[in-house]
């Protein structure tokens, strides 16, 4: 068995997230870890078993349409105008 503890660093670079992703996960309890003394440290084998979730969104580098520029265009207009009429 091996002993050996990964940070959240290393974890998030052996999987290729960010460490935000590896802190989330932690937190959501997807990945199990220990804190040793103050440091959060995950085990080389709970980090080789866990998988990422898949990005959701639209990924960086794609264009936005000229429809859905006017659809999120029309939603912000509704919004806006909801709060004026909520406060006046």
């Amino acid at each position: 068995m091996n002993d050996k503890f990964l940070s959240v660093s290393q974890v998030a670079a052996m999987k290729g997230v960010s460490r935000n992703a590896v802190y989330k996960a932690v937190r959501e309890k997807r990945l199990a870890s220990a804190r040793l003394v103050g440091i959060i440290a995950v085990s080389w084998e709970d980090a080789t078993a866990w998988i990422p979730k898949a990005r959701t969104g639209r990924r960086k580098g794609i264009s936005t349409s000229e429809e859905a520029k006017a659809k999120i265009a029309a939603s912000q207009r509704k919004r806006w105008q909801k709060r004026k009429e909520e406060n006046p």
